[in-house]
């Protein structure tokens, strides 16, 4: 009787012990998430950090924890990386688009659901994605998934003194296309934030260095100075003048003169352009007050060679012919020898400081005075040269040249003119 009550008793602890072990082997089957493991390597990267911008890229950067098939994805965001889920304020997946994807075995693309279901119900902080695609994911391959149009986090959701706004992005994969919470895998949680423009101010002021002087340089390759500091020298001597010959600078010291050309050079950012002009001063004395004359010297009107001003050749370019009492001035080529900011090339037309036509020298961009000269003797300021933009450094050679007539009386004689410069910016 006793043996059959022990029996008994037994018989009825294994049947709890049973019971419990059972138990404890379902617990996995009813708790999924339990054995979702976390997505690696995962980083959230921003087209830009600027608070509220719209038309923004999310790249998610991530590996697998789990190797299997991905047919779902949900992202979720949050103003923490733990604990219930606060949307960032401003932040919105509404208008999201699947840009791209990368890394993933399987060809078969992602697309926004924008309704969503089951475990992943797309709100403006919450982004579902789903495909229809078997093949199994690795979990050693860098993947990335790329959105466009995101709006970022307006920083509402951060202390008002700090605009700067770190949010949270909950990544959830799912075996399934309909995000049953049965079929989660792998959990992760990603980093990004907004950031307020740092504004960083310069200013670029005009510039304009101008000068005039004389040079050695008869040509427009040879550097007349590396800018206007090394531009010196206020007197063109032609020398002595015999009407036998046209004498044109440089004339050399032989010859009684001091073997220089005059030269403006110009430099400026003034964007739309700048233009170069001279203006007779006007001598004392009668008549031709701007000509080359005897300073003081009573001169008479019209074109006579007998009186003590030489005959200026006006503003219409013309050739001299020895013996024929003229005085004038042109430009016989442009020089880019002190230019470096761009390619400055006279024989090429490839310079940005165009002389007038009255002032070219050749009428192309070959260096000379085949086509005469001229000179305005009135006081009104005459252009000899302009560009339509920036200029660097380059210099126009002027080239002054004078004949008298076998009647021109003796005397010393001498004209003066002031180059002025106008920039538009």
């Amino acid at each position: 009787m006793h043996k059959k009550i022990l029996n008994a008793y037994k018989r009825a602890i294994l049947a709890v012990v049973a019971t419990a072990v059972l138990a404890v082997g379902l617990l996995p089957l009813f708790n999924s998430n339990a054995s979702a493991a976390q997505i690696t390597s995962r980083s959230l990267t921003l087209s830009t950090a600027v608070i509220s911008q719209t038309g923004v890229s999310y790249t998610f950067g991530f590996k697998l924890g789990t190797a299997g098939q991905v047919q779902g994805v949900k992202y979720e965001a949050c103003t923490t990386a733990l604990g219930s889920c606060t949307a960032p304020t401003g932040l919105t997946f509404a208008s999201a688009t699947m840009t791209s994807k990368s890394g993933f075995a399987g060809a078969t693309n992602f697309t926004v659901d924008g309704t969503g279901g089951n475990d992943c119900t797309a709100s403006a902080s919450v982004l579902c994605i789903k495909r229809t695609d078997t093949t199994s994911e690795d979990t050693t391959t860098a993947k990335t998934l790329v959105f466009g149009t995101i709006t970022n986090p307006s920083g509402a959701s951060c202390a008002s003194s700090n605009p700067n706004c770190t949010f949270f992005v909950k990544m959830t994969t799912y075996t399934t296309n309909t995000w049953t919470a049965g079929s989660i895998v792998d959990t992760g949680t990603v980093a990004g934030s907004t950031a307020q423009l740092l504004t960083i101010a310069a200013s670029i002021q005009e510039v304009l260095n101008f000068c005039i002087g004389s040079t050695s340089v008869d040509d427009a390759t040879t550097s007349p100075g590396s800018d206007c500091s090394a531009i010196s020298g206020t007197t063109v001597n032609l020398g002595v003048l015999d009407s036998s010959t046209i004498s044109t600078s440089p004339v050399a010291s032989g010859s009684g003169g001091n073997a220089v050309n005059g030269v403006a050079m110009l430099k400026t950012n003034a964007n739309s352009g700048a233009t170069v002009s001279y203006r007779a001063i006007q001598q004392s004395g009668t008549n031709h007050a701007g000509s080359l004359r005897v300073v003081g010297a009573s001169c008479n009107a019209g074109n006579v060679s007998t009186d003590q001003c030489i005959n200026s050749a006006g503003t219409t370019q013309t050739t001299f012919t020895a013996g024929t009492e003229d005085f004038g001035m042109t430009i016989p080529g442009v020089n880019c020898g002190s230019t470096t900011a761009y390619t400055c090339t006279f024989s090429t037309g490839t310079y940005n400081l165009t002389r007038n036509a009255q002032y070219d020298g050749t009428g192309a961009n070959t260096y000379g005075t085949t086509q005469g000269f001229a000179w305005r003797e009135d006081g009104t300021i005459d252009q000899i040269a302009s560009s339509t933009g920036a200029v660097d450094d380059e210099a126009l050679v002027l080239k002054f040249a004078a004949t008298p007539n076998i009647v021109t009386p003796t005397g010393s004689y001498q004209a003066q003119a002031d180059f002025i410069v106008v920039a538009t910016y």
